[in-house]
């Protein structure tokens, strides 16, 4: 709580804001709230004399649109969060979560077993979902820049790990290509081409055959079918002479060639570089052709490869780092494991979504432990804190149970 929100009512008399320690609030007890201000019990140590109790207004802090005045449960809840999140109370933030009568648009569903490969249909269901809902939200979002980076490594799309499943890949970019295009927007969905020269060309294992998979997958988009005509002619044998018709989906590579001008989004696929050839180049190229249009990265790997050729050496690598950090997270889903290289067990999950963050200027990143019953028969994810930025592994390592909680 800030020096200056604290006021004593029977003397009237303000807090010093350059106290700097000299006036420290100890405890505080709400006895009063209404949907412009909370009234509080404080307990006040001051340097060199007794502690005092005092009682202090607090006023909600401005939404974005300026207005100080809550007239919901989730106003009120989002206007508790940045007071918590401000203050540097991460584990006061994840209790409000939970606010009676606000909306619950941050929780993770029980019994995930993200562990058990492949995940359940309504599992990968939900993280479709979850996932698409950040995207549209973003692209509906004129404040937010247009490049934006989905990072979604549940086991399944880790490609990291073994454990990694080209469908389930497949499938999170079919929903999202599907709901864009539901909601007006012209979508082209890109896969990197072969890279490199000589005896270095070719593209990376994760997505070999992954542009001629999409183009094969089931998009319901034939005649007769829920979204027929979506992809135009990209699923049926054109006749000779005749040109290809594209849909409100489309295909192509990753580059400024592959810009069409009726182009309203990108989604491009786990884009990373290999030894010998980078990816920076083309797809700096293409953001640059794209404008102010969406170019959306799911699950990039922007990291250099260097090479005894000099690709990706020390010259030019600020300006990579640069490029890789010009793209603004809408969607953040991780695992928390014991070591980085072991996919088991899960430990907890860091969410973010573009989505379900209040409206203003408070990303709101949820740091979940996870907890299991004692005889194994369910799990569930607990909100260990909320944070305005993805906490560092510092933080993590401090919140998070080294084994999972048993209930």
């Amino acid at each position: 709580m800030d020096d200056e929100a604290h006021r004593d009512w029977g003397r009237g008399e303000a807090a010093e804001p350059w106290s700097r320690g000299l006036w420290v609030p100890k405890r505080a007890m709400v006895l009063e709230m209404d949907g412009e201000e909370m009234r509080c019990a404080v307990k006040v140590a001051r340097r060199g004399k007794a502690d005092e109790n005092y009682k202090a207004t607090i006023c909600y802090p401005a939404r974005a649109d300026g207005c100080t005045s809550c007239s919901t449960a989730d106003e009120l809840r989002d206007a508790l969060l940045r007071l918590a999140v401000g203050a540097g109370l991460p584990e006061s933030g994840a209790s409000l979560l939970a606010l009676p009568g606000a909306t619950d648009n941050w929780s993770l569903p029980d019994d995930m077993w993200l562990n058990t490969l492949p995940n359940s249909r309504s599992v990968r269901s939900m993280v479709y979902s979850d996932v698409s809902g950040a995207v549209r939200a973003a692209v509906a979002d004129e404040s937010c820049s247009r490049r934006m980076l989905v990072t979604c490594k549940p086991p399944e799309l880790n490609m990291e790990f073994d454990s990694y499943r080209v469908g389930t890949l497949l499938e999170l970019t079919r929903q999202i290509a599907i709901d864009l295009a539901a909601a007006g927007v012209k979508t082209r969905v890109c896969v990197q081409g072969s890279m490199g020269a000589g005896v270095l060309a070719g593209m990376p294992r994760a997505l070999s055959g992954v542009r001629k998979l999409l183009t094969m997958m089931d998009w319901e988009a034939m005649p007769g079918e829920a979204n027929e005509g979506l992809l135009g002619t990209a699923q049926q044998v054109v006749p000779e002479g005749e040109e290809e018709v594209e849909g409100a989906v489309r295909f192509g590579a990753v580059g400024a060639d592959q810009v069409s001008e009726d182009d309203e989004a990108f989604i491009v696929l786990a884009p990373q570089s290999m030894v010998g050839a980078s990816i920076h180049e083309p797809l700096f190229e293409m953001c640059e052709a794209a404008g102010d249009r969406p170019v959306i990265l799911v699950n990039p790997i922007l990291k250099d490869r260097p090479s005894s050729s000099g690709v990706m050496g020390v010259r030019g690598r600020k300006d990579r780092i640069d490029f890789a950090d010009s793209f603004q997270e809408v969607y953040h889903l991780r695992c928390l494991y014991t070591f980085s290289t072991l996919m088991f067990p899960i430990l907890g999950m860091i969410r973010y979504s573009h989505a379900s963050s209040p409206p203003g200027d408070l990303p709101l990143w949820i740091l979940f432990g996870r907890e299991e019953a004692v005889d194994s028969s369910s799990e569930r994810y607990v909100p260990l804190g909320a944070f305005d930025s993805e906490p560092d592994s510092q933080t993590i390592g401090k919140m998070v149970p080294k084994q999972p909680k048993r209930y």
